[in-house]
């Protein structure tokens, strides 16, 4: 694995982010004011808020560039922070920023899954029940 063009892909990667995000924010400055009908304000929140999405997303990328690049310095690039074990060669060429190996990847897209589905189950328990007979399952007069 040639190290010094991975860090190089990850400082273009990183140049191309911050560019990204530099644009972003002049187009939030630049922004028309003055008079605007109904569907102006929602297209142009509309606008706003993917934006900002696409920023946020961006911005956990760049953080995750950041740490790839303080691994290469320290030596320990391509290496999962979750179990030790050498990250795929494939995956690093892929994702040059990535932190975990395949396994441990899925995992946690799993623990992620059922974490959102517990999440979701505990929303519907605080609904309360209804007004039900418990004996004959009826609604009392």
């Amino acid at each position: 694995m040639d190290i010094e063009k991975i860090r190089e892909e990850l400082l273009k990667k990183r140049a191309e982010i911050l560019e990204s995000l530099a644009n972003n924010n002049n187009e939030d400055l630049n922004e028309k004011s003055g008079v605007e009908d109904a569907a102006d304000v929602v297209t142009s929140e509309l606008s706003r808020e993917t934006i900002y999405k696409l920023s946020q997303a961006e911005r956990e990328t760049l953080f995750q560039i950041d740490i790839a690049l303080k691994k290469i310095e320290n030596g320990t690039y391509g290496v999962c922070e979750e179990c030790g074990a050498p990250i795929g060669e494939k995956r690093l060429q892929a994702i040059p920023w990535v932190r975990l190996c395949i396994d441990c990847s899925q995992n946690e897209e799993v623990m992620k899954s059922f974490s959102n589905r517990s999440d979701d189950l505990g929303f519907y328990h605080i609904i309360p029940g209804t007004m039900e007979d418990e004996d004959t399952g009826k609604i009392p007069e």
